[in-house]
């Protein structure tokens, strides 16, 4: 076994952390200079749909920025491995082993684990499990445990650092049906993501083509998914692009309107990153001789990114207090950001199509 310890290189504030995927991604390329040619390439559109929540079955709005999770297999500077569970027997028996030996060879390990078992200060029932996604880059041996980043530590993203035998357990509980990551994509299997940085050479630049399409199906609400529909079945009550901004505010004042209001934030966090990943967008692309510099419009993004921050706090704070007596304040927060963002968004397409031509 190796001694001592090993840390592979993590951002501890990554750009975005709404979902983990995300917040693993830029773990590790948030700081790439070539990563970033990928990163503000992309991560412009936005879906949501309704979905059954896998914890509770409740009705979930989901929403993501696209690429969502597949964004771990596809983008360019990050090399992925999907490891079965039967390959990670095979080759190591042991699922602590298999991780430190991965982490010796520079990989990432990312994967499903029952987080009710390895997180829980206190005694769950046998029966109880919570699956959720879990990131390591490293191990103490000494200490016994991995470093681990993930949202259950301190109910934001967080790293931390778990014991080789709660990893071990919470690895080993989880079957096939519960593995929501790796069944999904790999047909019914169970297993583990194995990723390895990739970013010594440029393998993919900025790509103005795509930014320009992508934001005219954001502002347009088109259906961007429909470009990949040969991987897989489209669901059919997707929307894109800012009419999430509708469907997502229509479901939280009917949320105030109920007797009993019980609030999801998530859609919220997922939309607030997506104005923080904007706004850096146009400082990048500024920055870059992609557009001219313009202070205003930079500032005018920013008031985006401060009505969206604003909007999902103070739903936070309804929902801890349960007073929907501000419910008109978030509304405005909420719709002021649609508009100022539409018009902000309209003016930077327009200069990039005209540099285009």
């Amino acid at each position: 076994m190796a001694k001592g310890k090993k840390r592979l290189p993590v951002t501890r504030t990554p750009l975005i952390t709404s979902w983990q995927w995300h917040a693993t991604l830029f773990s590790i390329l948030t700081e790439d200079a070539n990563a970033r040619k990928w990163i503000f390439s992309n991560y412009i559109q936005l879906r949501c749909y309704n979905i059954e929540e896998i914890f509770t079955g409740d009705d979930m709005l989901f929403m993501d920025i696209m690429p969502g999770s597949s964004s771990l297999k596809e983008c360019p500077y990050l090399i992925t491995s999907l490891m079965t569970k039967e390959q990670i027997q095979s080759y190591c028996g042991d699922i602590v082993d298999f991780i430190i030996k991965t982490i010796d060879l520079g990989g990432y390990v990312y994967g499903v684990f029952d987080e009710a078992k390895i997180l829980s200060d206190v005694d769950v029932e046998v029966d109880y499990k919570f699956p959720h996604e879990l990131f390591i880059y490293g191990y103490d041996i000494d200490g016994e445990g991995f470093y681990c980043g993930d949202f259950t530590f301190k109910d934001k993203y967080a790293h931390n650092k778990l014991s080789f035998e709660d990893v071990r357990k919470g690895y080993e509980v989880i079957s096939a049906s519960e593995d929501h990551m790796f069944k999904d994509d790999y047909k019914g299997t169970r297993g583990l993501y194995v990723i390895f940085k990739n970013t010594d050479t440029c393998y993919y630049d900025v790509d103005t083509t795509l930014i320009r399409d992508t934001l005219r199906e954001y502002l347009n609400s088109q259906d961007t998914k429909n470009h990949f529909r040969m991987m897989r079945n489209r669901f059919n009550d997707t929307t894109f692009g800012v009419e999430v901004y509708d469907v997502a505010l229509d479901r939280i004042m009917k949320q105030m309107q109920a007797e009993e209001p019980d609030f999801d934030i998530r859609a919220l966090h997922v939309m607030y990153d997506h104005k923080v990943l904007m706004l850096e967008r146009i400082k990048y692309l500024m920055a870059n001789g992609f557009l001219n510099y313009d202070e205003s419009l930079v500032n005018s993004y920013a008031e985006v990114v401060k009505n969206m921050q604003a909007a999902r706090n103070l739903l936070i704070k309804i929902s801890i207090n349960e007073d929907v007596s501000e419910a008109s304040r978030f509304k405005d927060y909420f719709q002021i950001a649609k508009e100022k963002e539409v018009a902000v968004l309209l003016e930077v397409l327009s200069r990039l199509d005209q540099r285009a031509k």
